[in-house]
């Protein structure tokens, strides 16, 4: 299997949650903003992975309470 941490920077080398995607999507994100280009996952992408999870913790501490997920999308 290869090693996919050896393609990043050294300082980014270490290891993280998820199958060290943490480290490559702040890899991404920095290399989009110093290469004047929009990330691969844009804020929406990243709006519609995140905001749910926020939502379900927030549910469970409403005791399971159904709650309405908002939406981000591209004007």
């Amino acid at each position: 299997m290869p090693d996919y941490l050896a393609t990043l920077p050294e300082p980014l080398r270490v290891r993280s949650g998820h199958g060290n995607s943490h480290t490559f999507l702040t890899h991404e994100f920095i290399s989009a903003l110093a290469d004047g280009r929009e990330p691969t996952v844009n804020l929406y992408e990243a709006l519609a992975m995140t905001v749910p999870g926020i939502v379900a913790m927030e549910s469970s501490l409403k005791v399971g309470e159904q709650l309405a997920v908002p939406t981000f999308d591209k004007a």
